[in-house]
């Protein structure tokens, strides 16, 4: 015997998968969607109401006639409400407004912005006013924040990083009941391949590794953004490449990441010019110019680029591997001759290849996650 609980429940879901339908489709009849989704006619037309008065869905014209009337056609109205989120770094915030769909409203970038767990709440909390003064009036708002960190993050709880000298740990708490608004706490690799994802939609199993100052792996397994048991999974710039080697901020010895991070370049090619600073423009000015240090510490970062997506072939065996650097986005054929040093030759139809999000995948995958929350799916 059907409760009423359950009709309820069968309900909510007929709602969502009508809804996702809607959105897949772009524009698309009732007649259709219940086609679609094999669902009875009149509860298609109940259901597409309700989206209506939610102000989820709404009706744009008419569609081509098989005989009879013209059928009406609906679309997701992606302007009823905003998605907002921060990319933390060790030294910036970067941050994005859009639409539900993803599409762009307006970003922001602040340099040299974190220095305490109080500051950063001041900094974020100032951003999140500032964007809530730029929306225009819609049903729903801001539906959702979402903060990327650098780090291991299990359940919206920064576990470690060794890029923040502070506690994130109440930052969730902090700034939902500051605005009432739902906040996620992900890490920024994660929110990457989330990100990368939305750009290669008929990829199920994707890897984006994201090379800056430390080195992550988002992993996208059967459609599904994998994070491990705690959250520790993807951590590949603490695969330990060199026994008894450079020690790293982890505590072990030999990490990838003091090998070939940007943050490692960098600071190789500053030692040998024996400066005290060099921005990556520097360094990318010197390898085009053929200059030979710099060529050296390309050739460091090649190699050992080579080693880590060797390492995520053998491991995930995904269809799309991407690489997210400065250093990879900007710089003509640095992807090729990775490629070319892989060692592993069972590879297959394995596509490697640069990012073309760069600093904006991890942004976009967070304004994804909260859209993806707040509809339910």
């Amino acid at each position: 015997m059907t409760t009423v609980t359950d009709k309820y429940v069968i309900r909510e879901m007929n709602e969502k998968l009508v809804l996702k339908t809607v959105i897949q489709a772009g524009t698309i009849s009732r007649a259709e969607i219940a086609k679609q989704l094999k669902l009875n006619k009149t509860s298609v037309s109940s259901i597409v109401s309700d989206l209506i008065d939610k102000d989820l869905i709404v009706e744009t014209g008419s569609g081509e006639s098989s005989g009879g009337r013209k059928p009406i056609l609906v679309m997701f109205n992606h302007q009823a409400g905003y998605s907002l989120s921060f990319d933390v770094g060790p030294d910036y915030i970067s941050s994005l407004l859009t639409y539900l769909d993803g599409s762009f409203v307006s970003d922001g970038y602040l340099s040299n912005a974190v220095t305490s767990n109080e500051a950063l709440c001041a900094t974020l909390k100032e951003a999140i006013n500032g964007y809530l003064a730029q929306i225009s009036n819609s049903t729903y708002g801001i539906t959702g924040i979402c903060i990327g960190l650098h780090g291991i993050v299990n359940e919206d709880v920064l576990v470690f990083s060794p890029f923040y000298a502070f506690d994130c740990s109440q930052l969730k708490k902090e700034i939902e009941s500051t605005f009432n608004l739902p906040v996620i706490i992900e890490n920024e690799a994660n929110l990457a391949a989330l990100g990368e994802q939305k750009i290669e939609p008929t990829v199920s199993n994707l890897v984006s590794l994201s090379v800056k100052y430390g080195i992550g792996a988002g992993v996208i397994l059967n459609g599904t953004l994998y994070t491990g048991t705690d959250g520790h999974a993807g951590e590949v710039g603490h695969l330990i490449t060199a026994v008894n080697g450079k020690k790293c901020r982890c505590g072990n010895h030999g990490c990838l990441e003091q090998y070939a991070s940007e943050y490692h370049l960098l600071q190789t090619y500053k030692a040998y010019l024996n400066l005290d600073d060099v921005r990556f423009m520097r360094f990318k000015q010197d390898y085009l110019k053929h200059e030979p240090l710099a060529q050296n510490v390309m050739s460091q970062f090649i190699q050992y680029m080579a080693v880590a997506v060797n390492n995520l072939i053998t491991t995930f065996n995904p269809e799309v591997i991407i690489i997210n650097s400065r250093i990879t986005n900007q710089v003509d054929g640095i992807v090729d001759q990775i490629k070319d040093q892989l060692l592993y030759k069972g590879q297959g139809q394995i596509v490697i290849k640069a990012s073309t999000l760069d600093r904006q995948a991890t942004l976009l995958g967070g304004v994804h996650l909260n859209t993806v929350m707040f509809l339910g799916f």
